[in-house]
């Protein structure tokens, strides 16, 4: 049996605000990890913002 859109959402909540998921259901806990492994992953990764400065001109663009 699949999971419902509206259980995807609450187990989606309970990921993303720390919560335990208070289920045993195995498609319960198997989505619940997969999201928390993905936001734990999205956290390694670092965000590069703004616009990087280098003072390199490439060849042909200083004219």
């Amino acid at each position: 049996m699949t999971l419902s859109s509206y259980r995807m959402h609450r187990i989606y909540l309970a990921a993303t605000m720390g919560y335990g998921l208070g289920s045993d259901d195995p498609e319960e806990v198997a989505y619940y990890k997969k999201l928390r492994k993905e936001m734990d992953e999205m956290k390694k990764d670092v965000v590069k913002k703004g616009i990087p400065l280098t003072w390199d001109i490439p060849d042909g663009m200083d004219k």
